[in-house]
Parts: C-alpha cells; structure tokens; sequence
C-alpha cells in the first residue's frame, strides 16, 4: 500500500521523474526487449526535459559535468573521422558512432532532467527493485525451465534461457539482465553495509534477504565477472567509506562483519539445499571461476583461450598504428569475432587500443575514471546522506567497468546507464557544494 501511494504521488506530481523511473526499470530489467516502448519514452522525456529547461532557462548541470559530456562526445568525433580517414567501412562507423557520440548526447539530457533529489532517490528505489526482481526471475527462469517448477501461470520466462558448457560440464542460467547485476548486486551490499537502519523506504530486512536472493541468483549464472563482483563490491564498499567523512566508521566496522558472518551463513545454508535438490554442482561453478585465470590448455575453458587468443592479436594490430590507431569501426587484419558487428570484440579496452591507439585509450580511460574522482573528492566533504547515494554509485560503476573490459557491455544504449547514472549523482552533488 505504501509503495503505490509513493507511486502515484510520483505520477501526480513528478510525471517526467515517474516515466523516466519506468525507462530506467526497462532498461535494466529487460535489456533489448520492449524496443519500441523503449523509444517511445526516450522521445517524450528529451522532448519534455528540452521544453522545461527552455522555458525555465536553467540548464542544471555543472560546468565539470558539462565539459566530461564534450569530452567524451569530442572523443567519438574525433576517432569516427579518423577511422572515414584511415578508410574503415562507413556503415561500421557510422553504427560505432551511436554509443560514441549519439547515446552520450541523449544521457546528458537526462542528466539535465534529473536536478531534484526527489528523481534521484526515486530511481535508487527503481534499481534496487529491479536488482531484487531480476534475482528471482534467474531463480524462477532456471527451475522452471529445468523443470523443477511446474509453468507459472502469468511469467513465462520468455527472456530466459539454459546454456550448457559443455567444458565445464554446467547447465546456467542466462538472460539480458544478467549484465546489469554487475552493477546492481554490488549497488545493494554497498547500500546495506553503509550506516542507516532504513535506506530508500527499504528496510534492512528486505535489504539483506535481497542480497541472499542476489547471491543464488549470482551463482546460478555461473558468471565468473558477476562472482568476482560480489566481492569486489565489498571490498571497494570498505574502501570508499573509509575515505568518506560522513560514515560512522565503528558502525560500518560492526555492520561489515554483521553482514559476512549472516550473509556467508544464511548462502552456505542455501546453497546446500540447492546443491542437494540436484540444481546445482557448486564445485563446478568453483572450477569454472578459477579457469579465467589461466591461459594453458587444459585449465582455461574455451572462451578464455579465445580472450587470450584475441589479446595477442589485437595487439598485435596495435603495434602497426599505436599512437593514434585505426580509428572506429576498424577490424583487425587478424581477427573477426562476429559477423554482425565485426568491429566489436570482447576485450574491449584492448579493441579501444587498436582503434584509438595508446593516446586515445588513455583519454577514454581519463574519461571514465572521472566520475569516481569526483565521487571521492564529494566523499571527504559530504554528510552520510549524500554518501548513501555517492559510494553504491561509484562501487556499481567500478565494478561495471571492471567486467566491461572481458565484454563490451558500454556498446550497447541499454546498459550504457551504468555510466551515466553515477554521473547524474556526482551532478546533483556538485551543484550543492
């Protein structure tokens, strides 16, 4: 009951925060489904958000932000026209320029529309919510279609599907929204271990129970980046706190070792039950983690002697242009890893020095680690407020860009918001300095 009224007062009287709130769970629950739906709210919200700030004249974004926009626009401008130079396929480029310079245009107006706190704690509540439901619909997805589960009558579960690795010897669960868990798990124990008993309207109840759902949910996918997170995110949550001057530190301390011991008993007790029922074979997910760590034949599974593979022969491209590189949309001479977008490998940041060379790389890499130097600057002078959205911001989005570099995940609008979503939160921050 409480929730819906805090819904249709956001309708009533925040329409533009309530239908960019609707976006934003699209956007993360279901990536690349409900295409249509999807653009039709990105039309009316930048009509909506460029019609408001005209006629209010207040752009309400700092001139930092602003400029970070530019720079990252400038980039893909610059190595676009590079690569029409250097003679890459026009339609490679052209198509390379939608995440380069077109989808960062578009979040910088959102970034406009999102100048109250109000929009802002509403789209925490739509992440964390959206973390919690994309956990139970791997969970549902995986017995149903094992057939544990008979069929559920209203979710059929169309966006899941089973995966066998044949290596490995795992059947896993896998969906689109896989990928922002790599954002939104380490988001919700960063949130938990940080000092307030109630945060967003949630309490610590629902808070700890979704981060024993997420963790089954983790493990279910047998990702290793999504395993590796878990406790990345945990480690990063102590590192950005202790710098923080708005956390109690004895509390945090206490809720830190809280949360191991219950978390890693309650998900011992889990996965037991889990393991036992036949769903699970939790040695073999341990096996399949430690093969992204090995690059010898019989220890690394096929798609990390692929990464391998792939590393040496994009540098190898490299080595031919490595100032400036090829620019975008080049394809390398020794390497094709898919048909449709040939331009595009996994190890993205390797492809980025092959196309941009070693000077473009580094100021893409200066570009995104910008939002989390500005979050730690903002940490050493804001209360524990501001730190209750700042610290789960820059946690998700270091761990996001961490996995981003074995999969290009910020070549794609639907998850590109891991970016620019803490960027909207270092925005409103600054502009309360």
């Amino acid at each position: 009951m409480e929730a819906s009224r805090k819904l249709s007062y956001t309708l009533l009287n925040e329409p533009l925060t309530f239908f960019g709130g609707i976006l934003f769970f699209l956007m993360v629950f279901s990536p690349s489904y409900n295409v249509v739906l999807k653009m039709a709210l990105i039309g009316v919200l930048i009509i909506s958000i460029t019609l408001s700030r005209i006629v209010f004249d207040r752009l309400n974004v700092t001139k930092e932000v602003l400029l970070w926009y530019m720079f990252f626009v400038a980039h893909g401008i610059f190595f676009s026209i590079l690569g029409f130079l250097n003679g890459n396929n026009t339609s490679y480029i052209l198509r390379s320029s939608t995440y380069n310079i077109i989808w960062p245009i578009v979040y910088l107006i959102f970034t406009v529309g999102l100048y109250k706190k109000t929009s802002l704690y509403f789209l925490v509540r739509v992440l964390i919510i959206s973390n919690l439901l994309i956990s139970l619909y791997l969970i549902g997805g995986a017995l149903t279609l094992l057939g544990i589960l008979p069929p559920l009558p209203f979710v059929t579960f169309e966006m899941s599907s089973l995966a066998i690795d044949t290596l490995a010897g795992l059947v896993k669960t896998e969906t689109p929204s896989v990928v922002c868990l790599l954002f939104t798990v380490p988001f919700v124990i960063a949130l938990t271990l940080l000092d307030k008993e109630k945060k967003f309207g949630f309490s610590k109840l629902f808070l700890n129970v979704s981060i024993i759902i997420s963790l089954i949910a983790v493990v279910s996918t047998a990702r290793r980046a999504l395993i590796l997170n878990v406790f990345l995110g945990i480690v990063l949550t102590v590192f950005f706190t202790w710098r923080s001057k708005g956390i109690n530190k004895s509390i945090f301390n206490r809720r830190l070792f809280k949360m191991l011991f219950w978390g890693v008993a309650f998900l011992a007790i889990a996965l037991f039950f889990v393991q036992e029922l036949g769903v699970l074979d939790f040695s073999l997910v341990y096996q399949k983690f430690l093969s992204a760590f090995s690059d010898q034949s019989g220890f690394s599974d096929a798609s990390t002697e692929l990464r391998y593979e792939q590393f040496h022969l994009l540098i190898k491209s490299w080595l031919q242009k490595p100032l400036l590189g090829y620019g975008h949309g080049a394809v390398s001479d020794f390497i094709v890893r898919s048909e449709k977008t040939p331009w595009m490998y996994e190890l993205s940041y390797v492809a980025l020095l092959f196309q941009t060379g070693i000077i473009g790389l580094l100021l893409y890499m200066a570009i995104l680690f910008w939002p989390i130097y500005k979050g730690m600057q903002l940490l050493k002078h804001r209360n524990a407020e501001s730190a209750l959205f700042i610290i789960p911001s820059i946690v998700g989005c270091v761990c996001f860009l961490v996995a981003n570099g074995t999969n290009p995940y910020l070549q794609s609008y639907d998850y590109m918001w891991a970016l620019f979503f803490p960027v909207a939160i270092i925005n409103y921050f600054m502009k309360e300095v």
